[in-house]
């Protein structure tokens, strides 16, 4: 991964290049088809404007080139956010990714199998919003209906 640190109307410095480095060194290590980051920071010198330390980061991936841009009073909470958003904006593309490789082979991206298969895979977190309707006392059925995921 080649990460690019420029600044606009600010002076960087070493201290500030090495944060940017290691806070987007972490995303490295769970996404592998990065190739480029490039990052800008910068200060807005309008007194009106409150959140005036700016962070954009333009990440370059395969087949696609992804940028995130935010604004905070700190330059360090700035960085922070950017990081927390990049994460999230990969998250998105790499699921989006893994979904249409999954369209394209032909196979669902939704579970299959039998009933008592996918209920001995059920979490506590996965049966969240699931209602429980009793028939007998000692029967429970799991069903999904009128719930929205």
């Amino acid at each position: 991964m080649k990460l690019i640190v420029n600044g606009r109307n600010i002076e960087l410095t070493d201290a500030i290049k090495a944060y940017v480095e290691e806070k987007m060194g972490r995303l490295e290590h769970h996404y592998d088809f990065i190739q480029e980051i490039h990052v800008f920071l910068s200060v807005e010198k309008n007194p009106r404007i409150s959140a005036n330390q700016k962070a954009e980061a333009t990440v370059v991936v395969n087949r696609a080139v992804l940028r995130v841009e935010v604004s905070s009073e700190g330059l360090y909470g700035s960085i922070d956010q950017l990081v927390d958003k990049v994460e999230r904006v990969l998250t998105r593309h790499k699921t989006k990714l893994l979904g249409r490789a999954k369209s394209a082979k032909g196979e669902s991206i939704r579970k299959t199998g039998t009933e008592e298969e996918l209920a001995a895979e059920l979490t506590d977190e996965d049966l969240e919003g699931v209602f429980l309707t009793y028939e007998d006392e000692e029967e429970a059925e799991i069903t999904t209906e009128g719930y929205k995921s």
